[in-house]
């Protein structure tokens, strides 16, 4: 009998817990639901933000670079203005700074070789004109010389005269016909020689023509060397140091911004103000260091990363990209004052 009342006891016991923890769960699901059915508190927001922000340039052209090399020097620094056609940087190659100066090399040495001919050709025409004006003295008096002999020849053979005065005669005759042909040999050789430098001469000439082309292309292939800039703005930013690998796979070495008349501004507002926004959200930008305020301004993009690009039209030429600006939005574009 008391075995049966404490059995009965434990059973009782056992059942009145089970029920107060199913009491316990269901009261805690009841609580969950209620909760979880509960409406989100409302996050209240300001009736207009300012968010910081850096202006850029709307529109910006890359300037590549033209040939392989290593990079040799920058001629501007980021921020100031450039025109198109200024030397912006200069790139070092090798291979083309060796074929320039061979060909610069070359050139001289042909050069030397003109001036050398032209020199010599002066004197030899000098010395054939020297030559040439002795020749015609001494064939005058070997023609005067070779009458007499013909006259004292004439005589003699009439018995007029004695034979060692014709012997003279002749004597002298002969010698002035040798020196004339050895005068008349000078000068031809002396004529020759002018001959064959005036040949020489235009021969060389026509091989400096043709090296001073060469160097005008080794000089051209380094002028390649030279990044100029193909537009007027200002150089943003240089995406190589000096001595630097560069070459056409470098697209942008320079980025030069243009058409300051419209900007951007990056900002990157709280998860609330930004599911507010949308592209073409109006907006006021106000750029302290010009000082300029209330510039209009609009939503251009909303990156994926939470940055908004604010699109405004830029009426001073001294607001310019890198500057710092705010901007003003709006969360109510109805409300009065706002921007429209």
């Amino acid at each position: 009998m008391w075995k049966s009342k404490r059995l009965w006891a434990i059973v009782l016991g056992v059942t009145a817990v089970a029920a107060g923890a199913a009491a316990w769960l269901y009261q805690h699901r009841v609580a969950s639901r209620v909760a979880s059915s509960a409406p989100p508190t409302p996050v209240v927001l300001p009736p207009e933000v300012t968010l910081p922000g850096a202006i850029r340039a709307r529109h910006v052209v890359a300037v590549p670079a033209p040939v392989e090399g290593l990079l040799e020097q920058y001629m501007v620094q980021p921020g100031q203005e450039v025109f198109e056609g200024q030397l912006l940087a200069r790139i070092h190659n090798e291979g083309l700074e060796a074929a320039r100066q061979a060909a610069q090399a070359d050139m001289e040495r042909v050069e030397a070789r003109v001036r050398a001919l032209e020199s010599a050709l002066i004197a030899a025409r000098l010395e054939a004109s020297r030559a040439r004006a002795e020749a015609e003295r001494v064939r005058d008096d070997y023609q005067r010389a070779e009458k007499t002999f013909e006259r004292q020849q004439f005589l003699f053979k009439e018995g007029a005269i004695a034979k060692m005065v014709f012997e003279k005669a002749r004597k002298e005759f002969e010698a002035a016909r040798q020196q004339y042909e050895a005068v008349e040999n000078l000068a031809g050789l002396a004529e020759d020689r002018v001959a064959s430098l005036t040949k020489e001469l235009d021969s060389t000439r026509q091989q400096l023509e043709k090296a001073r082309e060469a160097l005008e292309e080794a000089q051209q292939r380094v002028a390649a060397t030279e990044v100029h800039s193909p537009v007027n703005g200002i150089l943003l930013a240089r995406t190589r140091q000096p001595g630097d690998p560069v070459g056409p796979h470098v697209p942008d070495l320079l980025q030069i911004a243009v058409d300051l008349s419209v900007l951007e501004v990056v900002v990157e507002p709280e998860p609330p103000v930004l599911q507010r926004l949308s592209p073409g959200y109006p907006a006021l930008v106000d750029v302290p260091e010009a000082p300029q305020t209330g510039l209009p301004g609009r939503v251009l993009t909303i990156e994926k990363d939470g940055h908004v690009i604010i699109e405004f039209s830029n009426p001073n030429p001294a607001i310019k990209p890198g500057m710092n600006a705010k901007v003003r939005i709006a969360l109510n574009p109805g409300a009065p004052g706002s921007p429209r």
